[in-house]
């Protein structure tokens, strides 16, 4: 008995049995990964995302490696947007007074004839700051129209708007304009007034905004008689892109005073020649109606014109 258990001492273990290597451990092969990190490397995310997709349902065995390296596509992609964001926010915190201006300038014409001849030109100039908080718009218009020789329209526009955002979809603003339009019975009209603004949309096909408050509108008519009056303000605007290269928006503006009230209806049709340059079918109605003096002006145009981004 004390040989035999010396025996079994002395035996050889028996052979271990291996249990097969998981899943994450078969490396992606050698073409497999070339592709994925030349498509990286291109940096299209969808066609990187499509990729890993169908690696994965062609290789269910890789599915852990290939979770492993899209996660790590994903987290240098996330590490260089927030570099990206930071310096774009070190940019603003460090710019001066009349830096990160952008904008654009509109040139058009109209000529008719007919039983009445008719001759017009606009120009326009519109810049925007941008800032952490704070940005800027300033709008300077001027418009002529002339028919039979005399002059039907002479129209003058300069705005200022700086606005605070509370938050990503929120603001407050002030507001400083100034009007000259014969035609609609004012030769002067300054409006200072404040409110706040909402985004209710801001995806890359559709833009809808609103915003609101109180005015204090003071007006110079053609014979020299001055009003100044209290005048609750409100805007609508929608954004609509139909496709790659047409663009359309619209603006409904309102003015509500005691008594009177004052309106503007402007769609623009845009198509882009360029990345810069883009061709303008604009129509705009206005209306000013007085109901204290029972008198009602309003007037339209449709105009065509180009677009120049600065």
């Amino acid at each position: 008995m004390l040989y035999a258990g010396r025996m079994l001492d002395q035996a050889p273990p028996p052979p271990s049995v291996q249990a097969p290597a998981p899943a994450a451990a078969y490396a992606i092969p050698a073409d497999l990964k070339a592709m994925l990190d030349a498509a990286i490397a291109d940096g299209d995310a969808k066609t990187i995302a499509k990729l890993f997709d169908y690696a994965g349902k062609a290789r269910p065995d890789l599915a852990p490696a290939l979770a492993d390296m899209r996660n790590a596509w994903q987290a240098q992609v996330a590490a260089r947007e927030a570099e990206a964001a930071q310096a774009a926010q070190r940019r603003l915190a460090e710019a001066g007074p009349f830096d990160n201006w952008s904008g654009q300038v509109e040139f058009g014409a109209s000529w008719s004839t007919g039983p009445t001849d008719s001759l017009g030109a606009l120009a326009s100039l519109d810049l925007k700051r941008a800032g952490i908080d704070w940005s800027h718009e300033l709008q300077f218009r001027g418009e002529i129209q002339e028919t039979d020789g005399v002059r039907a329209v002479e129209r003058l526009l300069a705005s200022w708007q700086p606005r605070y955002a509370t938050s990503a979809k929120s603001y407050v603003f002030g507001l400083g304009q100034f009007e000259h339009d014969p035609a609609l019975g004012y030769d002067q009209r300054y409006t200072a007034g404040i409110g706040a603004g909402w985004s209710l949309s801001s995806g890359k096909k559709l833009k809808v905004a609103i915003e609101g408050g109180p005015a204090l509108r003071h007006t110079i008519s053609d014979e020299g008689a001055e009003q100044t009056r209290l005048a609750g303000r409100g805007t609508l605007d929608l954004g609509l892109a139909i496709g790659p290269r047409l663009d359309f928006t619209q603006r409904v503006s309102v003015f509500y005073e005691d008594g009177t009230s004052s309106g503007l209806l402007s769609s623009a049709l845009d198509s882009k020649i360029s990345d810069k340059l883009k061709l303008r079918l604009s129509y705009e109605y206005r209306v000013e109606e007085d109901g204290l003096s029972g008198v009602s002006t309003s007037g339209s145009i449709s105009r065509a014109s180009l677009v120049y981004k600065l």
